[in-house]
């Protein structure tokens, strides 16, 4: 599939999920997602130190039962806003 006008290969679906992230740096947080796709997310982070661009990730989707970690690697940042992570395969 091609990517579309504004750069996205998969397409985005709101969601309000809760999501524990662990930075590069080890730090844990519960985070929100406001959207996700096949290929990642975006999740709403508002305290700082946000992750950087090209750090690894590692996600879990904490509205399910027995969780398992997901890597994933940061590709926007919006300070006061969140990151946008893709998954690694």
């Amino acid at each position: 599939m091609a990517p579309s006008a504004d750069n996205r290969e998969h397409p985005r679906f709101a969601l309000r999920s809760n999501v524990r992230l662990t930075d590069a740096e080890g730090r844990v947080r519960d985070v929100y997602t406001r959207d996700l796709s096949h290929g990642g997310l975006y999740l709403i982070v508002m305290d700082e130190p946000l992750p950087a661009v090209d750090d690894v990730v590692e996600v879990e989707a904490m509205d399910i039962e027995d969780p398992i970690p997901q890597r994933a690697v940061v590709v926007r940042v919006e300070s006061g806003t969140g990151v946008a992570i893709k998954f690694v395969e």
